[in-house]
């Protein structure tokens, strides 16, 4: 081949791979349920540390193929809440529930369950993230002991306000650019953001923030791939709550774009856990 053809035909290689990262670049990322979503997503616990399930009993991973995808939290025996994106071209013949086991893979501990019905909200927008919520009815039942348990939804009247810390616990990567989930429980200590703060910020990726969600972070600290589904709690002496679901964001505990979280404050998220489960919150 003659020089100006073979020099034509390096620079014809090198413009296709130049296209080729561009394509496979920071455009997109994998969602925690195996899709894809715009790169602003994520969900993993940053900047935490150990947990033990006995502290978190309603703490449970949704496991697709024997691998952690998604938290969720226990309600009733029958129902689990997780995230709405979490449902995205889900496969209940590969899906299985896990409570009450601190280590995922559980390798036998805890609890297993199988997932028989899956409740989006019909109004959840894969876009913004609005209405970012799901009921997982399953069966068997959760057996209720000591470390197996429901968690509350929020009372809104004592529900945490902006400058309150609550918790948030997962199984999701411990850095961005980690390649593999945690293998324990983790849990981190944020603090709820100014809404409209956070609604402006986010506004110039652009992203529009409802009023079904709320803003939550801390220095170095956050959830981010692996985590979504799972609970934002709000803990008191006596009793935990469940304020919030682990939803979406931009990066991993970036001081600007705070962790978004589906806001079970919100009466268009109580009412359909009310439909879907028949509880009277």
């Amino acid at each position: 081949m003659a020089a100006p053809e073979a020099l034509l035909l390096a620079g014809l290689l090198l413009l296709l791979a130049v296209l080729g990262l561009c394509q496979a670049g920071p455009s997109q990322l994998n969602s925690a349920s195996g899709g894809s979503m715009p790169a602003h997503k994520k969900m993993q616990i940053v900047g935490g540390t150990s947990a033990d399930i006995k502290d978190f009993g309603h703490q449970i991973s949704w496991l697709r193929l024997g691998r952690h995808m998604c938290g969720g939290s226990i309600i009733s025996p029958d129902y689990v809440v997780t995230a709405a994106h979490c449902c995205v071209d889900v496969n209940l013949n590969i899906s299985e529930i896990v409570a009450g086991s601190t280590l995922i893979p559980n390798r036998g501990r805890g609890q297993t369950t199988q997932i028989v019905e899956v409740h989006p909200h019909p109004d959840f927008d894969a876009m913004s993230y609005t209405c970012d919520v799901a009921l997982l009815k399953v069966s068997p039942p959760f057996k209720f002991d000591e470390v197996v348990r429901p968690i509350a939804i929020v009372d809104v009247a004592t529900a945490p306000k902006t400058g309150d810390q609550v918790y948030v616990t997962g199984w999701g990567k411990l850095s961005e650019f980690a390649t593999a989930a945690a293998t324990i429980l983790q849990k981190v200590k944020v603090q709820m953001k100014d809404f409209d703060t956070c609604r402006n910020r986010y506004a110039e990726i652009p992203m529009v923030l409802t009023e079904t969600t709320f803003c939550a972070s801390a220095d170095g600290k956050d959830a981010c791939q692996g985590d979504s589904g799972g609970p934002l709690i709000q803990r008191t002496e006596h009793k935990d709550f469940l304020l919030g679901i682990v939803s979406s964001g931009k990066g991993c505990a970036l001081k600007e774009f705070p962790g978004l979280y589906t806001d079970l404050r919100s009466e268009k998220m109580r009412a359909f856990i009310t439909k879907i489960t028949g509880m009277k919150l």
